[in-house]
């Protein structure tokens, strides 16, 4: 059992009211002997302060909840990283949910951090969710009167503070880079076509072949699920469609791509230019240095945190969307089209 402030009351013979002083460091008329025979008494029995219980008597934790997709993904444990040090900065706590993109989970981990008496969510929403699912979410958050910033992901609800990627930017710059080198037969490995990022980043995409005088073909898309196995799985299709290029709409379908194309003894950039989305660590170190559109993962987590912590001490500033530029990173495993 934890050790309470009973128990040092009754080691030391003094009352519980003297002990919350004394560990508490309250102005109090306590000779400096008593203090230290508790705090003596304290670390003897291995006591912690229940810092939860604090928090409910002040009605703040200091403590916010993560609900992420997939920590798998080196893309959500960067965004990970980014809120835990911006937390860790400035004193508060994180406890992260892993849903493993169930939408069902989703909600179940909101229900346990809100008994769990957490003081904000930073949600990104499960890329199983269709539209309708993620605004139930969003519902749900509303109502147990939970504080949220949504990341990564937007649910298009209006009144929401948002950290997102200009995906639209991200899209066109990575399109822009193949059309440069003369690629016109290039596949796109998207994610789910139901998340909006997926579509602001066939947006950009479409606008890159418009300022290219380019006519895009939707015959050449593939809808991935964003993880490795679609990637690998695309690589029949992509094959049987004569193509020269291939733009995935994030780097672990990319490197499944890569894994497809090695067991039919196929090289990247010789028989096929790939290009990734997020540039995730991996991406400079793999056989092939992937090129690939940064998002600026860890400074969205970071961003994300700091807003969720302001939205807490003032729920009165208005709602905000904070949009970072995404940055294309040009590696090894795209080349001219010969």
């Amino acid at each position: 059992m934890r050790p309470t402030m009973k128990d040092i009351a009754q080691k030391t013979g003094l009352s519980v009211t003297t002990v919350s002083l004394a560990l508490n460091n309250k102005p109090a008329n306590i000779p400096p002997r008593t203090r230290e025979l508790v705090l003596n008494a304290a670390r003897e029995l291995g006591y912690r302060p229940n810092k939860l219980a604090a928090g409910l008597r002040g009605k703040c934790t200091n403590t916010l909840g993560l609900i992420l997709p997939d920590i798998r993904n080196v893309f959500f444990s960067s965004l990970c990283k980014g809120a835990e040090d911006a937390c860790r900065e400035m004193g508060w706590n994180v406890i992260l949910c892993n849903t493993s993109d169930s939408h069902r989970r989703d909600m179940e981990y909101i229900q346990i951090l809100a008994d769990r008496s957490v003081d904000g969510i930073l949600y990104c929403i499960s890329s199983d969710s269709t539209l309708l699912q993620a605004q139930e979410s969003c519902k749900l958050l509303g109502s147990l009167s939970m504080p949220f910033v949504l990341l990564d992901r937007d649910a298009g609800i209006a009144g929401c503070d948002l950290v997102l990627t200009d995906h639209r930017q991200g899209g066109f710059l990575g399109a822009r880079h193949l059309l440069f080198l003369g690629h016109r037969h290039i596949a796109l490995v998207t994610g789910p076509s139901h998340l909006n990022g997926c579509k602001q980043r066939l947006d950009g995409v479409k606008r890159a072949y418009e300022d290219a005088g380019i006519v895009f073909d939707p015959a050449l898309v593939y809808e991935g699920n964003f993880r490795l196995e679609s990637g690998e799985a695309s690589v029949d299709f992509l094959l049987n469609k004569k193509i020269s290029a291939v733009f995935a709409f994030n780097d672990m379908m990319a490197y499944g791509i890569y894994k497809g194309l090695r067991r039919r003894g196929l090289r990247v950039p010789r028989d096929l230019s790939v290009i990734g989305y997020d540039d995730v660590f991996p991406s400079d170190i793999v056989g092939v240095p992937l090129t690939s559109v940064r998002q600026p993962v860890y400074e969205m987590g970071k961003a994300g945190a700091r807003r969720m912590i302001s939205r807490i001490q003032q729920p009165q500033i208005l709602c905000e969307t904070k949009l970072l530029s995404p940055v294309l990173v040009l590696r090894e495993s795209t080349a001219p089209f010969k």
